[in-house]
C-alpha cells in the first residue's frame, strides 16, 4: 500500500483549508521573526569553498526580508551564466519531448536510421549514473539554478529546530529526525524544491531523499536533473525505511561531519499534489490540490515526524501547461502513473521563464502515535496545510504577491 492509501472507516470531515482566515487577519506582529536566505547571492564557487568560508557566505546572504508590492525581479545573470542554465534546462526538458516526435517521424518514413535512433535512446536511458554522489549535490549547477530563479527561502526563526538555520550551529544540532519536507506545488517541475536539495544542509543541517516515480530516473535528459534528488519509491515501506534511517551526524573522531560529506537518512522530501498538481497548475493562481489523500499524514504520525510544509511561490508562473478540455491526458497519466502533457515557457521553448521563486515555510511537529485514528490524521492534515496557507498569507508580501491567496483543495 502506498502513502496515499484509503483506510476503512468513517472519516470526520473538518473545514477545508481554503476556509482559513484571510490575510487581513494574519498576525503581522510576527513579521520581524521572518528571516530570508537569498540563495541567488551565493558565490559561483560556493561548493568548492572551505566549510568555514561556506558558513561565512551563508551569513552574508541571511537578511531581514523587505515587503514588495510586485513580484521580485529576477536577478542579473551574465551572458555565460544565462546561456549555461538555459542550455541545461533545454536539454533536460526538451529531449523527453523530442524523442516521441522523432521516433514517429522516422517510423513513418521507414527510415533505416530508426534502429540507430532507438539504440541511442536506450543508451541515454540506461547508462549508469551513480547514486548518492557528493558531486551531484555539490555541483555549480545548483548555484546557477538558484541565480536563474532568484531563489529565496523564508523561514521563521521561532520554528522548532530551526533557531540556528543558516549557521554552523544547525550543522552540529540539526532538527530532530525524522523530517518530512513538503514541496508545493508540483507544476511542471518544482524547481524551488530542486534548488532546496543543494542547500538544505546549510539551512536545516540535513539532506533529504526525494520520493518520486522511479521511471524518471530512466528518462533521457531529465535523469541528469534527477541525480541530485536521491529518488526513492513513493510507497509506505520505502518512506518509513528512509525516515527511520539514522543519519551520520558525527565523523570517525566524534565531531560533526564536514559539509563536504553527505548526510543521508532521516529526511525525505515529497511533492504531495502529484499528477493533479500538474494539470491544475495555472499562471497567476496559487492552488494546491490534495483531495482525500491522507496516507502521508498517517506515516508522519506513526514516525513522529517534523513536517516542513513549503509553498514555492512563482512555480505556477514558470510554464504554461497545455491541457485538453476533456481531461483525457490527465486520466491516462493517472492510469499509467507517468505524467503525459505538453508545456512551454521562455521563448516558447521548454525552458522555464525567469520568475523569482520564493519558499514560504511552515514547520509542524507531529506527535508520535503507534496507531493514529482517522480523526488524528485529519487533524494533522488541517494543521499542516492550513498552517502552510496562513504562512503564505503572512509572508506573501515578501515574495511580491500581496494580493494572492493559497487555496488548498
Amino acid at each position: 500500500a502506498g502513502p496515499d492509501e484509503k483506510r476503512p472507516g468513517k472519516r470526520r470531515h473538518l473545514p477545508p483549508t481554503s476556509a482559513m482566515p484571510p490575510a487581513e487577519e494574519s498576525d503581522t506582529s510576527r513579521e520581524g521573526d521572518v528571516v530570508a536566505f537569498e540563495l541567488w547571492r551565493l558565490p559561483g564557487d560556493f561548493f568548492s569553498l572551505e566549510p568555514e568560508a561556506q558558513w561565512e557566505a551563508f551569513a552574508r546572504i541571511t537578511v531581514q526580508p523587505k515587503k514588495v508590492s510586485q513580484p521580485r525581479q529576477a536577478c542579473e545573470l551574465t551572458f555565460s551564466e544565462d546561456l549555461t542554465v538555459s542550455a541545461f534546462l533545454l536539454v533536460i526538458l526538451g529531449v523527453p519531448l523530442l524523442i516521441p516526435g522523432v521516433f514517429l517521424l522516422l517510423l513513418a518514413m521507414g527510415s533505416t536510421y530508426l534502429k540507430w535512433f532507438v539504440a541511442v535512446v536506450l543508451v541515454l536511458a540506461f547508462h549508469p549514473i551513480p547514486k548518492y554522489k557528493a558531486s551531484h549535490r555539490r555541483s555549480r549547477i545548483g548555484v546557477l539554478l538558484a541565480k536563474y530563479f532568484t531563489a529565496t527561502v523564508l523561514l521563521r526563526r521561532e520554528a522548532p529546530g530551526f533557531e540556528h538555520a543558516g549557521t554552523a550551529e544547525i550543522d552540529r544540532n540539526p532538527p530532530r529526525a525524522p523530517v518530512v519536507a513538503l514541496a508545493c506545488p508540483h507544476g511542471v517541475l518544482n524547481f524551488g524544491a530542486i534548488i532546496w536539495v543543494f542547500f538544505s544542509r546549510w539551512i536545516c543541517g540535513r539532506e533529504q531523499y526525494t520520493a518520486g516515480v522511479s521511471a524518471v530516473q530512466m528518462v533521457p535528459g531529465l535523469r541528469y536533473l534527477v541525480a541530485p534528488l536521491w529518488v526513492i519509491r513513493v510507497d509506505r515501506k520505502s518512506l518509513k525505511r528512509r525516515l527511520q534511517e539514522e543519519p551520520q551526524i558525527l565523523d570517525a573522531d566524534g565531531k560533526p561531519s564536514s559539509t563536504r560529506a553527505l548526510r543521508r537518512g532521516g529526511m525525505i522530501g515529497i511533492v504531495p499534489d502529484g499528477i493533479a498538481g500538474i494539470f491544475r497548475s495555472k499562471p497567476g493562481e496559487d492552488v494546491l490540490f490534495i483531495g482525500k489523500k491522507r496516507g502521508l499524514m498517517r506515516i508522519c504520525l506513526e514516525e513522529g515526524a517534523m513536517i516542513m510544509g513549503g509553498w514555492f511561490s512563482g512555480t505556477s508562473d514558470l510554464f504554461h501547461i497545455v491541457v485538453d478540455p476533456l481531461g483525457i491526458m490527465e486520466w491516462i497519466s493517472r492510469k499509467m502513473q507517468v505524467s503525459l502533457f505538453l508545456f512551454f515557457g521562455r521563448w516558447g521553448l521548454p525552458i522555464p521563464r525567469r520568475i523569482s521563486v520564493t519558499l514560504c515555510a511552515h514547520v509542524v511537529q507531529a506527535e508520535k502515535k503507534a496507531a493514529p485514528t482517522e480523526e488524528e490524521v485529519e487533524a494533522l492534515h488541517q494543521t499542516v496545510y492550513g498552517g502552510m496557507s496562513r504562512a503564505f498569507e503572512e509572508m506573501r508580501h515578501f515574495a511580491g504577491y500581496p494580493e494572492r491567496r493559497l487555496v488548498v483543495l
